[in-house]
């Protein structure tokens, strides 16, 4: 845990962005420490005010704790302009990552950036976060409108940013803030991950005998590869692919995993809490009319998902009342799959913090299986893998305690010095699962992020 490093001074602004310009377009000439976007709109950290990093099993309790310490009080210190009042993710905002075990050796982050774009339903705004003690002392002698304009421009400056007359611009190229991020793109190569894709073969294999055993009804199995660039990775300009291509998929960056989710594992608004459980995968080849049929009339497709909606439903009963699945489900198109898909809609019983929910609500049946312990205990066994990040929480919450948890699915996790990304994709195996189709749904899984870096599938 990391106390906040003395006090906070937050100053919030509505701002116009470029004409025809949303967030994800500004993203190339970036270097984001968060983001959270969704059809251009949410949100993207730059730099850090404050940087929480926890592991083990009260990772979430830890993380929830910093939040009511430090982030809650900052709902009541920083007024918002009016035209802000009551919108989501507006004023200060954390980004966060959870790993998806508490044995992982992997760190649990939640990042409090010093400069928040926000965008939300055409209004989009600014917010600092600059300690006192970083204050120049030359604002002593200005009035408090002044002193807050210098600080403003002077964070603006740091990350490529200006503003004049209330419109928000990157810098010219070729100035001092923007030179470090003019070069090229790193050479990408793709190399083997923890295990090869026979070893991924046999855990399948020996995943289908276990449910075949009636040890489980299902099992969720991941695999990694890696790829290696010959330079520290651009995230801007990846995160920028993703949104551009999955404008359907929260594109999103916490800590060190990044990618572009279509599975949101719990959104809370107030005590409005809803989520959208997706499990059944078509490759994308397949044209939508027959992968219609495939998804909704194939009976393992249907039990899959059956099992991930009700496991859902189950682990949030205890903090939540009147929820709702939607039935039958749809059949969500993305370019690389297409996905059973389940809406789920409900109300909090209490006022339970945000990230205490999505505790509760991980891991779904979607990502891990049924029943949850004993699908974790043989996943442990037959992946041979820590996930890191992957398949853990991944979003944002504000000072008011709204959040957005997505699953960190379709994304990577940046290891040495960003020097090379290690991506990851699971598949839900149930009884008549065959291995060969489950590893190549793992190969149209990471399709956009082997896209997004510029490396061919095999």
């Amino acid at each position: 845990m990391t106390a906040l490093p003395g006090s906070l001074d937050v100053t919030t602004l509505v701002v116009d962005l470029p004409e025809g310009t949303t967030l994800a377009d500004m993203l190339p000439a970036l270097d984001p420490s968060g983001v959270w976007l969704l059809r251009g709109e949410g949100l993207i950290g730059l730099g850090t005010a404050a940087h929480v990093r926890t592991r083990g099993a009260e990772r979430f309790a830890e993380l929830a704790e910093w939040h009511e310490q430090h982030l809650a009080p900052l709902a009541q210190e920083s007024q918002l302009p009016e035209e802000l009042t009551g919108i989501p993710g507006a004023g200060p905002v954390a980004l966060t990552s959870i790993t998806y075990s508490s044995t992982s050796a992997a760190d649990s982050h939640l990042i409090l950036p010093e400069l928040i774009l926000g965008s939300f339903e055409g209004t989009a705004w600014i917010t600092a976060v600059v300690r006192a003690s970083a204050l120049d002392e030359t604002f002593e002698a200005e009035d408090d409108d002044a002193a807050m304009r210098r600080r403003v421009h002077g964070v603006l400056a740091k990350h490529s940013l200006q503003l004049k007359d209330r419109r928000l611009s990157l810098l010219a190229p070729g100035t001092e803030a923007t030179a470090s991020r003019s070069g090229g793109t790193a050479a990408t190569s793709l190399i083997q991950g923890t295990h090869s894709e026979q070893h991924y073969l046999r855990a399948v294999r020996a995943g289908v005998q276990a449910i075949g055993h009636r040890r489980l009804e299902k099992l969720v199995l991941a695999r990694d590869v890696v790829v290696a660039a010959d330079a520290p990775l651009a995230t801007g300009p990846v995160l920028a692919a993703l949104a551009a291509d999955y404008t359907e998929c929260w594109t999103y960056l916490a800590g060190d995993v990044l990618g572009a989710t279509p599975e949101m594992l719990v959104k809370i608004r107030g005590q409005e809490l809803s989520a959208r459980v997706l499990a059944g995968t078509v490759d994308g080849s397949t044209g939508l009319q027959r992968a219609r049929a495939m998804l909704l009339e194939d009976p393992k497709q249907r039990d899959e998902h059956r099992l991930a909606a009700q496991s859902l439903l189950d682990q949030l009963a205890p903090v939540a009342q009147h929820l709702r699945a939607q039935d039958p489900p749809a059949v969500l198109q993305l370019p690389n799959v297409f996905h059973l898909s389940t809406d789920v809609t409900g109300r909090l019983t209490a006022r339970t913090p945000a990230l205490l929910v999505a505790e509760r609500a991980h891991p779904t049946a979607a990502i891990c299986g049924t029943p949850t312990a004993t699908a974790a205990e043989l996943i442990s066994t037959l992946e041979g893998l820590d996930r890191g990040a992957f398949s853990g929480p991944v979003g944002w919450i504000d000072a008011s305690g709204n959040a957005d948890f997505g699953i960190a699915l379709r994304g990577g996790i940046l290891e040495e010095q960003g020097t090379q990304i290690r991506l990851f994709a699971g598949c839900g195996i149930v009884a008549g699962s065959d291995p060969e189709e489950e590893l190549a749904e793992t190969w149209a899984k990471m399709r956009p992020m082997l896209g997004a870096l510029g490396v061919r599938q095999p």
